[in-house]
């Protein structure tokens, strides 16, 4: 008599082997899941800062991108700063806020971590006239993973770096 069915041994090789497959498989997956956050938190980022720059030469006025409570990771604002206060005011013009939570850490370095400043030319600049320039760092939760860096030059110019970062330089007041 013919059986149609899987005998015990054969049922438990068969779970043995899909653990096996599936305990190779998560780590990686894990991986790939930090690398998209990664990419997601560098255009979203990017995009703020093109934003920014455009606006500013666009309406021939200084535009002021500052994060939300003093922290980057909590977000940031965009907005036109006409009385040079760095300060969201009445006479100022909100242009875009993010408040997505980054799934990535976000250090600043220089006068980024107070606000990035573009004039009527694009060029970025303090708010009493010298340069500004710095960069920004995407760390990945995995510190063994590359994280990114977001350059801007003394004329405003943005440059992304793909490095890998120590934890002192991730972290929130670098």
């Amino acid at each position: 008599m013919k059986s149609n069915g899987f005998t015990l041994t054969e049922l438990l090789v068969a779970v043995a082997l899909l653990g096996i497959l599936i305990s190779i498989g998560v780590p990686s997956l894990q991986r790939l899941i930090d690398q998209q956050r990664l990419d997601s938190a560098q255009d979203a980022l990017e995009r703020s800062i093109r934003f920014t720059r455009n606006e500013a030469i666009e309406r021939n006025e200084p535009v002021v991108m500052m994060p939300m409570t003093g922290d980057w990771n909590r977000g940031w604002q965009v907005f036109v700063d006409r009385d040079n206060n760095l300060e969201l005011g009445a006479g100022d013009v909100l242009l875009l806020e993010d408040q997505a939570a980054l799934l990535s850490s976000v250090a600043a370095s220089g006068q980024l971590r107070s606000y990035l400043r573009y004039n009527a030319l694009g060029e970025s600049e303090q708010v009493h006239g010298g340069f500004l320039a710095g960069s920004f760092r995407l760390c990945p939760p995995d510190l063994k993973q590359r994280g990114r860096q977001l350059i801007i030059n003394r004329v405003g110019r943005l440059r992304t770096e793909s490095r890998q970062f120590d934890a002192r330089q991730c972290a929130a007041t670098p």
